[in-house]
């Protein structure tokens, strides 16, 4: 019985170890395939984002010059955002408060 049961052991451990280089390969190919894909979308990416950078540049620069021509529009550009902003974030934040409980006194 103990001879029997040894067997059965040794049989588990060489099938778990058989099971862990399949798993280890599988999981190194798969590795493998995502490091050449992540790598292409990269290449692939590099010259939008070098154009995107460059037009971003190019409109950062018109922007600044209309800015520099225009000090009392650019002033007024900036107020109105200003105050737009703010009248949005007290509706958001007038809109998560929870309504009190209302209490009738009669």
């Amino acid at each position: 019985m103990a001879i029997e049961s040894t067997r059965d052991l040794d049989a588990l451990r060489e099938e778990v170890a058989r099971l862990s280089k399949i798993v280890s390969a599988q999981s190194a190919e798969a590795y493998s395939d995502l490091r050449d894909r992540a790598s292409s979308v990269a290449d692939a990416a590099a010259p939008v984002a070098r154009k995107a950078a460059a037009v971003a540049k190019a409109e950062g620069s018109a922007i600044a010059q209309t800015a520099r021509e225009h000090p009392a529009a650019a002033g007024s550009v900036v107020f109105v955002a200003a105050a737009a902003g703010m009248v949005i974030g007290y509706i958001l934040g007038a809109a998560s408060q929870p309504e009190p409980p209302r209490r009738r006194y009669w």
